[in-house]
């Protein structure tokens, strides 16, 4: 445990990719970082886990992407879409599958040999300000998770909240109203070991190399790629409503299958992780010395990364803005900046994404969809592009 009331320069609040690469950044431009998570490292998250070239790009520029190779990510470059029972394969700009559990740790590590602190299994509350004292440290409650007498508070001078969707870490959601869209789908995630699933879904039961396949149904849509650790990943996006009737997330993703013609018996008695809707954005992403970033911005339906590259992308673009606060003494421009920033790039990166993601729920329209990218192929190399590098 660190002292009462040490200072810090940032505390990141979540240690996922987002936090972690804010942590890295920062401590590289000779910031002092605390960065805290409530669980307990290694640990696996609701994710996909495909780094597209984007993120790619990121991880070489701090150095780890060959650390990130050796400890087995897996390099996809086809990609087998299946509506219903309708498929096609194209070959994709090469992606890396890896395990978040893998690739969260290698970046606090990294994080850690760079001179970040970081602190796991603790509960952090930011405490609330008056709106006069909006140039004053911020003051931020640390509880472990295991006994919530165990506490510590500590002070900074700028918050960055990167704990997710659920954003537990403001002490006042009112001020930081976050919009659900309508229809939005939950997230849910497995790992099974390659030699479990179907013929044809893992390299381990072909002489083919790896692929991401894409299975689309009424109901969501479910990725299956291999991953490290000798495991596939089961990342889908789920209607909440067949949830809730099925009262069983693996019912609900067998019907999923069901509908595209696999299997399902593999999945039975899976250790599914799941999340809240997933298709939302805050109103404000900074206010009074606090930061959002990644999925605690805003988020849209996953599918090949874009979230992880995109909680890169605002690493880069707010850690610049953090220091200038800092330097200054005043957040207020940076606080500007970074609504301006978020805004313009959310609707930017998100817009292709979106359009998929309402193909994806009308599955006859998604059949068209398909076949005229097979069609075109100068079209889909585009819409390939857009979404996957």
């Amino acid at each position: 445990m660190i002292p009462e009331n040490q200072k810090f320069d940032i505390v990141v609040v979540g240690a996922g990719v987002a936090g972690a690469a804010v942590s890295i950044l920062a401590s590289q431009q000779g910031l002092s970082v605390l960065l805290v998570d409530s669980q307990r490292f290694p640990r696996e998250k609701v994710c996909g886990g495909c780094l597209n070239q984007r993120a790619q790009t990121f991880l070489r520029s701090i150095g780890l992407d060959d650390e990130i190779k050796n400890a087995g990510a897996v390099s996809i470059d086809r990609l087998h879409v299946r509506i219903g029972k309708q498929d096609t394969q194209w070959t994709v700009p090469a992606m890396l599958s890896v395990r978040r559990s893998t690739l969260d740790q290698k970046l606090v590590d990294h994080g850690v040999k760079c001179g970040v602190t970081f602190l796991e299994g603790m509960r952090a509350k930011i405490q609330p300000v008056a709106p006069a004292s909006s140039n004053a440290n911020r003051v931020v409650v640390l509880k472990n998770v295991r006994d919530p007498n165990d506490c510590v508070s500590v002070q900074c001078k700028v918050v960055v909240v990167a704990s997710g969707l659920t954003r537990g870490s403001l002490a006042d959601s009112e001020q930081w109203p976050a919009r659900v869209m309508r229809g939005s789908r939950v997230g849910v995630h497995a790992l099974v070991p390659q030699e479990s699933v179907p013929e044809g879904f893992s390299s381990a039961t072909t002489e083919m190399g790896s692929k991401l396949h894409m299975l689309v149904g009424s109901t969501g849509y479910i990725g299956i790629c291999d991953t490290d650790g000798g495991l596939v990943d089961l990342a889908a996006a789920i209607d909440p409503s067949v949830i809730r009737d099925t009262k069983n997330v693996s019912v609900a993703v067998g019907q999923l299958l069901d509908q595209c013609g696999v299997e399902t018996s593999f999945i039975e008695g899976l250790n599914w992780q799941s999340t809240p809707p997933l298709t939302r954005r805050s109103q404000c992403v900074a206010s009074q010395g606090v930061f959002l970033i990644g999925d605690a911005a805003g988020y849209v339906e996953p599918f090949t990364g874009e979230g992880m590259s995109w909680a890169f992308k605002g690493a880069e673009a707010l850690v610049p803005l953090l220091f200038q606060a800092i330097l200054n003494g005043n957040a207020f421009t940076a606080e500007k900046e970074w609504n301006l920033w978020i805004t313009k790039h959310r609707n930017q990166r998100q817009r292709i994404s979106r359009w998929v993601a309402r193909q994806s729920r009308r599955t006859e329209g998604a059949k068209w969809v398909m076949r005229v990218c097979n069609w075109m192929p100068p079209l889909r190399n585009r819409l390939l592009q857009s979404i996957m590098t």
